[in-house]
């Protein structure tokens, strides 16, 4: 679920898996391997990952609630 989300704010934010993978500094076999569910997010892949795609890391997070005031 979580690589779900990941992956669809990419693609919303228009950027490409070489892209992201460059500019988090997460390896492409390993932002592969998160975004295909077989190995799990930390805290820092998605801090990396929301700081590219210009979103906060809570709407990475299916269900998060994010604080619009």
């Amino acid at each position: 679920m979580l690589a779900s989300e990941v992956d669809g704010a990419r693609f919303h934010a228009g950027v490409s898996f070489s892209e992201l993978s460059a500019r988090s500094g997460i390896d492409p076999d390993a932002l592969g391997n998160l975004l295909d569910g077989m190995e799990d997010f930390t805290v820092v892949d998605l801090a990396r990952i929301a700081g590219v795609l210009g979103v906060p890391v809570t709407a990475l997070i299916p269900g998060a609630a994010t604080d619009d005031s």
